[in-house]
């Protein structure tokens, strides 16, 4: 018996068949059996594995629904409306400033202009279409027209009629006889006043803006900066 299980392999070449002996056949046997139950408890095994790999799978796979950050809606840049343009306030010459500007323009000083304010004051109280003397007398400083060979339009316009004013006293030795030259305008020879009251009424509404009284617009230059 012993000698049989010694007996390891008898190997016959006929055919390729390996026999083995019984007694290492039922080893191999039971090794076999002992196998099938490891593999298929392994098999089992390996099931509830994958099984269990598949299902974390599953779930960590799942996209995660986060709740949607509301979209705001952009806001456009507030922009401040331009600020409009501010006129520069239009400057509103008196008559102050006209007679001043045309002595100026004579190489005078505002003691010109007061003359000339006070002359304009007795003669039409700055009524630029004013009528004296039977028709003959025209405009601001009661210029005869007719006789002195001016316009009415001249006699009108405040400018105009100052400048020949202001001639007409140069022509009777202003400004070095103010008083005389003031009267000629009047009368050279009349005692009634007339230059003493124009001297007064020019110092007088000096400091109190006249309007200019006539349709026609005045364009003058004039040295205000």
């Amino acid at each position: 018996m012993r000698n049989i299980r010694r007996q390891a392999l008898t190997d016959l070449s006929k055919d390729g068949i390996v026999l083995i002996s019984i007694a290492e056949r039922g080893r191999f046997l039971m090794a076999k059996n002992s196998t099938k139950i490891r593999t298929s408890s392994t098999h089992t095994w390996m099931q509830r594995i994958i099984g269990a790999l598949m299902l974390a799978t599953l779930t960590i796979g799942q996209p995660v629904l986060a709740e949607a950050a509301p979209i705001e809606t952009p806001v456009e840049a507030i922009v401040a409306p331009e600020p409009e343009p501010v006129a520069a306030p239009a400057v509103t010459l008196t008559v102050q400033d006209v007679l001043l500007s045309v002595c100026q323009e004579y190489g005078y000083d505002e003691a010109c202009a007061k003359t000339l304010l006070g002359m304009l004051w007795n003669e039409s109280t700055n009524v630029s279409t004013a009528i004296g003397d039977g028709g003959k007398a025209r405009g601001y400083f009661q210029i005869w027209v007719k006789l002195h060979k001016i316009s009415v339009a001249c006699a009108e316009d405040l400018v105009c009629s100052a400048e020949w004013s202001l001639n007409y006293l140069e022509a009777h030795q202003y400004p070095k006889y103010p008083k005389y030259a003031i009267q000629c305008h009047n009368s050279c020879g009349a005692k009634n006043g007339y230059a003493a009251k124009a001297i007064r009424n020019g110092k007088r509404l000096w400091d109190q803006p006249l309007e200019i009284d006539q349709e026609a617009p005045i364009e003058l230059v004039t040295n205000q900066e």
